[in-house]
């Protein structure tokens, strides 16, 4: 146990709160999807990387009498990885215990409330690595303007564009990618673009869903982050709401599972806590303030995997920032 220097009570991990915090709703957050978790038993530690080898044709004729053709084991090279831990906590006081009606439940408002501001500001630090361009190889990314945008019905190609993103992943990994990323503020002006409307005409609904997107350009499936936030800083303030992931579009290839030799376009490595938890709610009595604490805490890094081996950048995914005006 770990004893509150101020209060003098003991801190555990309480396993209902905990329960509560990795059941909450993620309220339209993606990001675990082109980030999936991989489970790690140290705060930090090397991962490895294989080389191409297994890419490259040899000349495997033996003549008889000769020796076989004897070639080199694949190169590998090793990344570190390092958990932070991100946590925040809250306090429930006895005056609130005592004066809740139902349906409200100090603690478990107060759990849901951390846990969403923790996963919140996760989802923050996903959406800012998978859409800043300098994290891609330079052929994996475009900015779109003007004409070429897709809220520019008569002259932007949005099939075209995407398609291209397709190629260029293919082109390094000889897979294309199988998830896409379509922000809520693109995929509403996507719906009404001439370029899907004019290929499904004849065999779909009048209505462009997220689906029927994935089936024209050949993507295995399509998520649509419409998740929000309060861009102020200011609580107390006028807020200023912004949608999260903006109007950049995101490629990528995800692997089913996360495996040795196997390319993916990121991963969140996780530190698990005692009990294999990957977050964990932990409560502890603060008699000088007359009230428990409550704190949500989480392990973990963020890493693209699968990259360019002279610039080191990834080339398991596309970006199109700016998608449309």
């Amino acid at each position: 146990m770990v004893y509150d220097p101020l209060g003098g009570g003991q801190v555990h991990i309480d396993q209902v709160l905990t329960n509560i915090s990795l059941a909450y709703p993620n309220n339209g957050l993606v990001g675990n999807v082109l980030f999936p978790e991989v489970r790690v038993a140290k705060q930090s530690d090397l991962y490895y990387e294989f080389g191409r080898e297994g890419w490259l044709p040899e000349d495997d004729v033996r003549a008889p009498g000769s020796r076989t053709v004897e070639i080199p084991g694949l190169t590998v090279s090793t990344n570190p990885y390092f958990c932070k831990e991100y946590a925040l906590q809250i306090p429930v006081t006895d005056e609130e215990r005592e004066n809740a009606d139902r349906p409200l439940d100090p603690d478990r408002d107060g759990t849901e409330l951390v846990t969403s501001k923790i996963l919140l500001k996760r989802e923050q630090r996903m959406q800012i690595l998978a859409t800043t361009a300098a994290n891609y190889h330079t052929a994996h990314s475009v900015t779109l303007a003007g004409a070429t945008q897709w809220s520019a019905y008569t002259t932007s190609t949005p099939i075209a564009d995407l398609k291209t993103g397709l190629r260029k992943v293919h082109s390094a990994l000889f897979m294309e990618p199988n998830l896409a990323v379509i922000p809520y503020q693109v995929m509403s002006v996507m719906e009404d673009h001439p370029d899907f409307i004019e290929r499904i005409k004849y065999s779909q609904p009048g209505v462009i869903t997220a689906d029927i997107i994935a089936s024209v350009v050949g993507l295995q499936n399509t998520i649509v982050p419409g998740v929000g936030f309060d861009n102020t800083g200011n609580p107390g303030g006028t807020p200023v709401l912004a949608y999260l992931w903006g109007k950049d579009v995101v490629l990528a290839w995800v692997p089913p599972r996360a495996g040795l030799k196997t390319p993916a376009f990121a991963y969140e490595f996780v530190w698990r806590y005692p009990g294999g938890q990957s977050q964990v709610a932990e409560r502890w009595r603060s008699n000088e303030r007359k009230s428990d604490l409550v704190r949500v805490s989480r392990r973990y890094d963020l890493k693209f995997i699968a990259n360019d081996d002279t610039t080191g950048l990834s080339n398991a995914g596309y970006l199109i920032k700016a998608a449309v005006a």
